[in-house]
């Protein structure tokens, strides 16, 4: 009686490895990256609330006014460490519109000397 060898089938320990440090990877790395856009979701959030507050209150407030009413709200949202003066331009434009202009950028330490930047760049025009 002749004995046929049976396939082998499924993965190698050291290819399970592999796969768990390649999973494990992505999922720290998502840890580290989804607090930096949670917040900026609450900046671009707080740049709407004040278009829609100024648009709906009809007034033409000054640029420091609109500066003021935006770290008003970011610091309710908890993110106002973020943001600083620095990185807002508020502009009046020739068509009467005012730009609000925030660009900044987050850097997280992931491990050792390794760190993630983001950058931000988001704008709204009032009408």
């Amino acid at each position: 009686m002749k004995l046929s060898p049976k396939k082998q089938q499924g993965m190698t320990m050291i290819s399970m490895i592999c796969v768990g440090i390649v999973v494990g990877s992505i999922f720290f790395l998502a840890v580290a990256v989804i607090p930096i856009y949670m917040d900026h979701g609450k900046v671009t959030g707080a740049l709407d609330s004040v278009k829609k507050t100024v648009e709906a209150g009809g007034v033409d407030e000054s640029p420091d006014q609109l500066s003021t009413r935006l770290f008003k709200i970011l610091g309710m949202n908890n993110v106002d460490n973020l943001i600083t003066k620095d990185n807002i331009s508020i502009a009046r434009e020739d068509t009467g519109h005012t730009k609000i202009n925030i660009k900044y950028e987050v850097v997280k330490k992931v491990v050792g000397n390794a760190s993630i930047l983001v950058e931000f760049d988001d704008s709204v025009e009032i009408k």
